[in-house]
């Protein structure tokens, strides 16, 4: 069995080999030439394919060709790689892929147009379950509320009875304290 799993392996050799020569050969350098099977980019781009251009705020590079600071919205060394305030950077890692309802280029922007489409739409996906939930909830607020009048129209009799010495009919409390004044 060892042979056998021998051969195939120097019989692959040559394929696996020439795999990785056809995938240096076909090495694209969007703002670069190619140079031994990697990309020497031009000045204001770095990355792999030299497909990311460097964001810094300033002309002034480091030795090392870094950047002192970055542009509003941008991060790294180089300054080449994207921040993203509400979303995540796009596969290309060049642009952001934001969550709704936010847009704008860094996922930082919320119009009032997107925002109100955003959540009507939540709404609208909701409003079966929403009823289910509403009528009940009214139901509770309702007997809150004639539970919460009833004690107040006892606790206002029990203290005209202690003021006056007086027996105090609550359905006469009840009619003062709904007149407006």
């Amino acid at each position: 069995m060892r042979l056998l799993d021998s051969a195939i392996l120097l019989v692959s050799l040559p394929l696996i080999g020439s795999q990785k020569v056809r995938m240096r050969s076909s090495l694209v350098c969007m703002n670069g030439e190619r140079s031994g099977g990697h990309c020497v980019c031009n000045e204001d781009y770095v990355g792999v394919h030299c497909e990311k251009k460097k964001m810094c705020d300033s002309y002034s590079r480091s030795s090392k060709g870094t950047c002192f600071g970055c542009m509003p919205g941008y991060e790294g060394e180089y300054c080449e790689n994207i921040v993203c305030g509400h979303g995540k950077v796009h596969e290309n890692g060049l642009s952001c892929s934001c969550d709704l309802p936010y847009s704008g280029p860094f996922c930082d922007y919320l119009a009032e147009g997107d925002v109100y489409r955003f959540y009507n739409n939540r709404h609208y996906k909701m409003g079966p379950l929403g009823v289910l939930l509403i009528i009940p909830m009214c139901a509770i607020y309702y007997g809150c509320e004639w539970m919460a009048r009833k004690k107040e129209v006892k606790r206002v009799a029990l203290m005209l009875e202690d003021q006056t010495h007086l027996t105090v009919r609550k359905d006469t409390v009840k009619r003062l304290l709904d007149i407006d004044v």
